[in-house]
C-alpha cells in the first residue's frame, strides 16, 4: 500500500447525534498539515442533522458511511474495514484534532516499520470548546515510549483513542473493537493494541487532541453503574496473551490495582457531580482493594470540599463549576 493512490492516514470517526460538533470535527481535519489522509465517518443511526452536516463538505477526504444504530464499537470495526489508510486514528465525534496532529504522529511510524503505534497529548474542552480549568500543564506530562503494556493496563493513558495512531494492519490483526463491551471499549482495544509491539510518545507539547466533555455522553451516563464496567475488565484479565507479557506473579496484583483505579474513577467522577454517597461508596472500595495514599488523601480531602462546595483538590473538580 504505496504512493498517492492510498492515504498515509484514515481517520475513523463514530458519529451518533453530534449534528452540532462533527463540522468543528470535519473542519479540525481539513486544516491538518498531513494532506493526504482520509476520515470515514460511520454515522451510527443518527436521528438529528449528522449526515447532512457531513455531506454538506465539500472535500473529497471525507466520506460518509451509513449504518443502523449498533453502538460505538461496530461504528469503529465498520471504518476500519472500509479504511485505506497505511495507520489509523479512532477519533470520536465531537473531539478536535491540533493542525499538526497527522503529521506529527505519522512520522515515527514512518520512519520505523517496527513502531506499531505512536501517541501524543490530549486537553479536554468544555462543551462550548473552553479549555476546562485545572488540567495539569502539557509540560509536565510525562508518559512512556517502547513497551508500554502495563502502562495501558494500569495506567489507562489513552483517553480515548483519538491522540493515539497505529498500523491498520495491526489494528485488523487484533480484530479490531469487541462489540460486546458497552464501556471502557477502546481501553481493552489499546490493552490488546499495545501488546503488539513499540509504541512512541511523540512528546508533550502541543497537544494532540482535544477531548470534548459532554454532560450527556453515553460514557458519562454510565458512571452511575459499575456492573458495566466489569466485562471489559474481564476481558482483559481473562486474555491469557495480555498475562503472558507480564511478569510472572504480578497478574493477580496488577488486577487488583487495576479494579482499584476503575474503582476510584467511577467515584470520582461521581463525586465531581455531585452523586456523594454513591462517590464515595466506589472510593472506599478503591481503597480497600487496593491502598493508595494518595487517593485517601483526596478521599479526606472531598469532605470539606463538598462542605464548603470547593474544589481542594483539581482532580475533584465539580463539573457544574464549568459551565
Amino acid at each position: 500500500m504505496s504512493g498517492d493512490r492510498f492515504p498515509v492516514v484514515s481517520v475513523v470517526v463514530p458519529a451518533f447525534n453530534v449534528a452540532g460538533y462533527i463540522g468543528q470535527l470535519l473542519r479540525s481535519l481539513s486544516a491538518q498539515t498531513l494532506t493526504n489522509f482520509e476520515a470515514v465517518v460511520v454515522d451510527d443511526g443518527s436521528t438529528d442533522r449528522t449526515c447532512e452536516v457531513v455531506e454538506s463538505f465539500a472535500d473529497a477526504r471525507i466520506k460518509l458511511v451509513q449504518q443502523p444504530n449498533r453502538g460505538v464499537s461496530s461504528a469503529r470495526n465498520t471504518g476500519l474495514a472500509v479504511s485505506r489508510g497505511r495507520f489509523v486514528l479512532f477519533l470520536d465525534g465531537d473531539d478536535l484534532l491540533h493542525p499538526s496532529a497527522l503529521e506529527r504522529l505519522a512520522a515515527p511510524l514512518l520512519a520505523d516499520p517496527d513502531v506499531v503505534g505512536s501517541y501524543g497529548t490530549f486537553v479536554k474542552i468544555l462543551e462550548n470548546g473552553d479549555r476546562q480549568p485545572g488540567q495539569k500543564p502539557l509540560e509536565r506530562q510525562r508518559y512512556p515510549s517502547g513497551d508500554i503494556l502495563l502502562d495501558v493496563i494500569e495506567r489507562g493513558i489513552f483517553a480515548n483513542g483519538g491522540h493515539v495512531l497505529l498500523r491498520r494492519d495491526t489494528a485488523l490483526a487484533i480484530d479490531g473493537f469487541d462489540t460486546r463491551l458497552s464501556l471502557s471499549e477502546d481501553w481493552e482495544f489499546f490493552c490488546r493494541a499495545a501488546a503488539q509491539g513499540r509504541f512512541a510518545f511523540i512528546g508533550q507539547a502541543p497537544e494532540v487532541l482535544y477531548l470534548r466533555l459532554r454532560a450527556g455522553s453515553l460514557s458519562r451516563g454510565a458512571t452511575r453503574d459499575w456492573g458495566k464496567s466489569l466485562p471489559a475488565m474481564q476481558a482483559v484479565f481473562d486474555n491469557d496473551g495480555l498475562r503472558g507479557k507480564v511478569p510472572a506473579g504480578y497478574w493477580g496484583t496488577l488486577r487488583r490495582r487495576v479494579m482499584a483505579s476503575h474503582l476510584w474513577e467511577f467515584g470520582r467522577v461521581n463525586f465531581c457531580e455531585r452523586r456523594y454517597a454513591l462517590a464515595r461508596k466506589y472510593m472506599w472500595r478503591s481503597l480497600l482493594t487496593a491502598f493508595a495514599p494518595k487517593r485517601a488523601a483526596m478521599l479526606l480531602l472531598s469532605y470539606p470540599s463538598q462542605l464548603f462546595d470547593l474544589s481542594l483538590v483539581g482532580r475533584l473538580r465539580f463539573v457544574d463549576h464549568d459551565r
